[in-house]
């Protein structure tokens, strides 16, 4: 049956530098049953203020150590029956994380279920936003061999119509061995850490979609690089240049190791399965630099670049449909937005977002006049 309650739940959140965002996190979770895991990379640790406050539903260490250290830490330390791993900006949605633990509650074959996303951000007093992922659907072979799941998670190198496996609420003891194994080590492109994810996610068990509105990715701040998360190499230079093949090996040796040890298929099977999706994913990356499409948003990146913030903030406020659409611009208001989604069959409360949407506004407010 049914848990009804989200106390089974453990979020992991990797916070760096942004404490205005963690105390976010405290007051959006405050009273919700969900216990966060929160590892911070920053360099000064969390206001004593705001530790003193957090309550025994939150674990927080101060870890001024690596992203990849922090994740590895996480899965030898998390104790409830889910875990899911949650950016310091984002956010879920409490009702969609729930479907999620009634979903894992009633079919035990599932390691983990992923949800629907929307992109959102702050500008000008409101809230914008768009679908995310939208190609994410169940696999036809969901429940069946483990190499033919992980096969035709990545037809023809792309995963992106397979579930987004990153944020998704898993079962802990797969959680724990996905992500201490696809963190494991350090690589010279930050991207191999989630394609180990994903490769070693779809071969545990299946996962399933569930309609309902789970992830809120902002867009708010910028993304995170470091040398530990090194961004400026693709995947597709990383797993097909000469100077990374000794990276390559190891990434498949130690991706095959972890299955052989789990067990998910004969062996012998395993390391031919991955080599050979992950040849045609670095092929698929290599490729898609190259596509039309890429080189009109390296042009639209660039005129963006070199236009002053007034200009772009005025084309944004009037940004009619065909000019978003020539600009690849899908941000609208949070209640277009929402309205859009249930269009695309996306299901949640409105209250519910109602309330997130005043919770997201004031925030800013607080936030600007200070």
């Amino acid at each position: 049956m049914p848990s009804n309650s989200l106390s089974d739940l453990t979020l992991v959140i990797p916070a760096y530098n942004r404490p205005a965002y963690l105390e976010r996190q405290i007051d959006y979770w405050a009273g919700s049953g969900v216990q966060l895991c929160i590892l911070d990379g920053s360099k000064n640790p969390a206001p004593l203020e705001l530790v003193a406050r957090m309550g025994a539903d939150v674990h927080y260490e101060y870890m001024p150590i690596g992203f990849n250290e922090r994740l590895v830490h996480a899965s030898n330390i998390v104790k409830t029956k889910y875990v899911a791993l949650l950016g310091d900006d984002e956010l879920y949605v409490k009702q969609g994380l729930q479907d999620c633990l009634d979903l894992l509650d009633n079919d035990q074959n599932l390691i983990g279920c992923v949800g629907r996303t929307l992109f959102f951000f702050h500008r000008d007093g409101e809230i914008f936003g768009h679908q995310a992922y939208e190609k994410s659907r169940d696999l036809e072979g969901m429940y069946g061999d483990n190499l033919n799941r992980l096969k035709e998670s990545f037809p023809g190198g792309d995963p992106s119509a397979a579930p987004y496996l990153l944020y998704g609420v898993f079962r802990r003891e797969q959680w724990s061995t996905m992500f201490s194994s696809a963190y494991g080590r350090h690589y010279s492109s930050g991207y191999v850490y989630e394609l180990a994810l994903l490769l070693i996610g779809a071969c545990l068990g299946p996962t399933k979609m569930v309609d309902s509105l789970v992830w809120l990715r902002s867009g708010e701040n910028p993304a995170m690089s470091s040398a530990a998360v090194n961004r400026k190499i693709g995947t597709g230079e990383w797993g097909t240049s000469p100077e990374f093949a000794p990276e390559y090996e190891d990434f498949i040796q130690r991706t095959t190791g972890v299955l052989k040890q789990c067990g998910v298929a004969p062996s012998e099977n395993i390391e031919r399965a991955v080599r050979e999706v992950a040849e045609q994913f670095f092929a698929y990356s290599l490729h898609k630099p190259h596509r039309p499409i890429a080189y009109w948003h390296r042009l639209l990146g660039f005129v963006a670049s070199n236009t002053p913030q007034w200009v772009k903030n005025l084309l944004k406020r009037n940004m009619t449909k065909s000019l978003g659409t020539l600009l690849d611009y899908k941000g609208v208001p949070f209640s277009e937005a929402l309205i859009q989604l249930r269009q695309n069959g996306v299901v949640f409360n409105q209250e519910e977002m109602n309330t997130l949407r005043a919770f997201l506004l004031e925030f800013h407010s607080r936030v600007e006049k200070n």
